[in-house]
């Protein structure tokens, strides 16, 4: 009897799953790290959950409570995070030695979940300013953006705690003030309530849109009305300060801004850029089956990754074709990046791979790869001159 032969004899087949790859940060997410105690109904050792809407809030904390009446500033503001698929984290810090801080909450929470915003449920600035002061730097230091209102008037003055962020550069802090009663359902002042509304409302933008991205300047907070209390004396003092605050423009209540610590947007966009980029270089490198080669080709495959997030960043109105600003650093073909920026509005220029040195090569880095980009800016002021003859 003559044997049978499987046809792998002659054809072999392998089929490869596709790697698993991470995705970009969902930077549309925030965190409330409260003081209020751990709902009964989580499970034992539960640090945290994640919501979507206000009233699963309200059922685990209480409609009385500082968490929900924060929660409810978010969600309320339309659009908010939920609309760009992000989601409210909810973090109860550890009551027992003592009273956990919120940057050690942050640090305790930060593998477990991810979000980018915070916020608290307490005034820190005035009652513990090297506790707040030591907080904006972790911020600052481990890509956190923090969302903080001071109903204190002396916090707009030079070398007040809010003050002093601007001066530290802290620009991850976002300082608002507020000075007009904010009450949760039992009737508590609540200051933080207003940082929930503009945290919710500014993280709320889908980067894979066209002309998606916003400023804070001029926008308004649903359930928020304009702070009664605020003087011109002290906007102007805000404005120095790097502060947002909540006016009254002709009967209407917007979202003053000041970019004395750069504006809100420039923080939140490049942060969606870094992560953007991160994601595309590690995804090609991680996600080819066999490898990227130490060549031109190789290096330019990379930089075509990256093109495309700088291109979507041109889409969705971070970036916008222009001319690069005079003094501002050049790189690679100087004719090459003010051509690319006025038509583009990005560069990206990798060094040849013949530049780099034996050990350099052996090293497997890729050559640096530089990338200029120019800023889309806002339009948040004007000034107009009528001229009329007869």
């Amino acid at each position: 009897m003559s044997s049978v032969f499987p046809l792998s004899t002659v054809i072999s087949i392998s089929i490869s799953q596709a790697p698993s790859l991470p995705q970009v940060p969902n930077i549309n997410t925030i965190a409330i790290i409260t003081q209020d105690n751990i709902p009964a109904g989580w499970s034992a050792g539960q640090a945290f959950a994640i919501y979507t809407y206000a009233s699963a809030v309200g059922s685990d904390f209480g409609l009385n409570s500082n968490t929900y009446a924060i929660a409810n500033a978010i969600f309320s503001q339309n659009p908010n995070p939920v609309y760009a698929g992000g989601y409210v984290v909810v973090i109860p810090r550890l009551k027992s030695p003592s009273l956990e801080t919120t940057e050690a909450a942050i640090q305790r929470t930060s593998d477990l979940v991810y979000y980018l915003g915070v916020v608290m449920d307490e005034e820190l600035a005035d009652s513990d300013g090297t506790a707040f002061a030591s907080l904006a730097a972790y911020c600052q230091s481990n890509d956190k953006m923090l969302f903080y209102a001071s109903s204190n008037a002396n916090d707009l003055n030079p070398g007040s705690p809010l003050d002093l962020v601007r001066q530290a550069s802290d620009i991850n802090t976002r300082c608002l003030y507020y000075a007009s009663p904010l009450l949760n359902g039992a009737a508590i002042q609540q200051t933080q309530i207003f940082a929930g509304a503009y945290g919710g409302r500014g993280f709320s933008v889908n980067f894979n849109g066209s002309k998606t991205v916003l400023t804070m300047a001029l926008k308004g907070l649903n359930t928020i009305a304009a702070d009664g209390t605020l003087t011109q004396t002290q906007l102007s003092a805000a404005g120095s300060a790097g502060v947002d605050v909540y006016g009254n423009l002709s009967s209407v209540a917007k979202v003053l801004s000041s970019g004395a610590n750069l504006w809100f947007d420039q923080v939140y966009n490049r942060f969606w850029l870094k992560f953007a980029l991160q994601n595309a270089a590690f995804d090609l490198l991680a996600g080819t089956q066999t490898k990227i080669s130490m060549t031109d080709a190789g290096v330019g495959s990379l930089v075509s990754v990256l093109g495309k997030v700088m291109s979507q960043g041109v889409n969705n109105g971070f970036l916008a074709p222009g001319t690069w600003p005079s003094g501002s650093n050049v790189f690679g073909n100087g004719t090459d990046l003010q051509r690319n920026i006025s038509d583009f509005g990005f560069y990206i220029y990798a060094a040849p791979v013949s530049s780099l040195t034996a050990a350099q090569i052996a090293s497997r880095q890729a050559p640096i790869i530089q990338i200029a980009a120019l800023e889309a800016n806002a339009v948040q002021s004007a000034a107009i001159i009528v001229q009329i003859t007869a």
